[in-house]
């Protein structure tokens, strides 16, 4: 997809933009006046089977989801390093001079543990916000100007 003129200005060398919430995490190249949605990674998270953790009150009130105490830490470790993995190979294969990263604060923080010294001297720009519903446009806006 062409870039708008206010965003070529800005992206004058190859970037690499990271949008992602808890499950999917998709990546986009921007460089010249081109922007294009290169990969996705996917981890969603495990369903239960049986209904433990699920509970109602005995007037039937208040319900909880099996899921809702779900411990979700070591699924989301799990994804942090497949995103890693392929920013690594990514920029790699682009010859990227920059990263942007736009995704919740848990996320990035989880990712940054898990990003390459060579890599994370690319990241020029961190957002946390949850854009995986926008268009590729309206990320790399947010990317750039919050």
């Amino acid at each position: 997809m062409k870039l708008p003129k206010d965003l070529k200005e800005h992206f004058p060398h190859t970037a690499l933009i990271i949008a992602s919430d808890q499950i999917v995490a998709k990546f986009f190249l921007v460089g010249g006046d081109e922007l294009e949605e290169l990969d996705s990674v996917a981890l969603p998270r495990e369903l239960r089977q049986d209904s433990e953790g699920e509970f109602i009150s005995s007037d039937g009130s208040r319900t909880s989801d099996p899921d809702s105490d779900l411990h979700d830490t070591p699924r989301k470790k799990q994804f942090v390093k497949k995103i890693a993995e392929r920013i690594k190979e990514l920029v790699r294969e682009h010859a990227v001079a920059h990263v942007h990263l736009v995704m919740l604060a848990e996320m990035e923080h989880l990712l940054s543990k898990h990003l390459e010294p060579d890599v994370k001297k690319k990241v020029v720009n961190i957002r946390h916000y949850n854009l995986m519903k926008e268009g590729p446009l309206d990320i790399a806006r947010k990317a750039l100007f919050g």
